[in-house]
C-alpha cells in the first residue's frame, strides 16, 4: 500500500455544514383517512408546514456554495468533507464568503414571510395544523458554516498501546487509499465530461457544422490548468491524458476549424479517441465499498 499521508503537505480538509428549517412533518396515514378535501400539494406522506417554495432561494445558495467547493476540491470518504489543494484555498474561501452573505440575505428575506406563511398553513391544514410544529424564533433554524481540518497519521504516544496504534494507522492508511481512488475517479469523470462537451461542439452530425467560437477550447484549457494543483496524488495516468489533450489542442486556431472540414473532423476524431481512453481508465479504477461516517 502506498504512503498517501504526505498529501496533507499540499492539501487540507474542508468541512461544509448547513442547516435549513425542514418545513415538513411525517404523517400517520390513519390521520388522513376520510379527509378527501386535502390539497395534494401540501400532503405527500408528509404535511408541508408552509409553502416550501419560500425556502427555495436559501436552498439555492447552499447548492451553489457546495458546487463551488466540488469544482475546486476533491472528494473525501467522509460526509460533507472535501480535500482541498492549498493553492485553491483563497479561491474557495473568498467565494464562500460571498455565498454565506447570499445565504443570510435569503434568510433575512424569508423571515418576514414566515408568520404570513404560517397563517396560510393554518387555513390549508385545518385540524391538522399544530402550533407546536412552528418555532418561535425561526432564525435559529438556519446555519451556514465551513472550517478547515488538519488530519495526520495517528502518532505513537503513551496513551496508545502498540496494538491500538497499529490498528489506527492501518485505518488511516485505508482511508487515504480510498481518498486517492475517489480523487482520481472524480478527476477522470470531470475530464471525460469536458472532452465530451467539446466533441459535441465539433460534431456537425452530417448537417451544417455548429459555429466554432474562439472560446471553444477554453473549458478544456481551464480544466487542464487546474489539474496542476488538483492532481494531488500525482496520478501518472491523469498526467499522461492531460499531456495528450494539450498536444491535441496546442496551436489549433478555432477560426481555421470553421472553414477547414478536414481539420475539424481530425480534431473531432482525436477527441473521441481521447474520451474513449479516459472512459476506459475510469472502468479500470478500483471500487471500494468502505465509507466512513463524519
Amino acid at each position: 500500500m502506498s504512503d498517501n499521508s504526505k498529501i496533507f503537505q499540499s492539501a487540507c480538509l474542508l468541512q461544509f455544514s448547513t442547516s435549513i428549517w425542514q418545513c415538513t412533518k411525517a404523517l400517520n396515514p390513519a390521520v388522513l383517512k376520510g379527509k378527501v378535501d386535502i390539497e395534494s400539494d401540501w400532503f405527500k406522506g408528509r404535511k408541508f408546514l408552509i409553502n416550501s417554495d419560500l425556502l427555495g432561494p436559501i436552498h439555492t445558495a447552499v447548492h451553489q456554495a457546495r458546487n463551488h467547493i466540488v469544482k475546486n476540491a476533491l472528494p473525501f470518504p467522509m460526509q460533507s468533507i472535501y480535500l482541498v489543494p492549498k493553492d485553491r484555498l483563497d479561491v474557495i474561501d473568498d467565494r464562500m464568503k460571498h455565498y454565506k452573505q447570499r445565504f443570510w440575505d435569503c434568510v433575512d428575506e424569508f423571515i418576514p414571510m414566515y408568520n404570513p406563511a404560517r397563517e396560510e398553513a393554518r387555513q390549508v391544514l385545518g385540524d391538522l395544523f399544530n402550533e407546536a410544529d412552528y418555532p418561535e424564533d425561526i432564525s435559529k433554524k438556519f446555519r451556514f458554516e465551513w472550517r478547515y481540518l488538519v488530519l495526520g497519521l495517528p502518532g505513537k504516544s503513551s496513551v496508545l498501546t502498540p496494538e491500538i496504534y497499529q490498528r489506527e494507522k492501518e485505518k488511516f492508511q485505508l482511508m487515504m487509499e480510498e481518498t486517492r481512488e475517489l480523487a482520481v475517479s472524480a478527476l477522470c469523470e470531470e475530464f471525460s465530461d469536458v472532452v465530451s462537451h467539446l466533441t459535441e461542439k465539433l460534431n456537425g452530425n452530417g448537417v451544417k457544422p455548429k459555429t466554432v467560437k474562439s472560446s471553444l477550447f477554453n473549458s478544456l484549457r481551464e480544466f487542464l490548468d487546474d489539474l496542476t494543483s488538483r492532481n494531488l496524488f500525482d496520478d501518472a495516468k491523469i498526467k499522461e491524458l492531460s499531456d495528450q489533450a494539450r498536444s491535441l489542442i496546442d496551436g489549433i486556431n478555432p477560426y481555421q476549424l470553421q472553414y477547414n472540414t478536414q481539420l475539424r473532423n481530425k480534431i473531432h476524431g482525436d477527441m473521441m479517441t481521447l474520451k474513449t481512453t479516459i472512459d476506459e481508465s475510469i472502468m479500470e479504477l478500483p471500487r471500494r465499498k468502505m465509507r466512513l461516517a463524519a
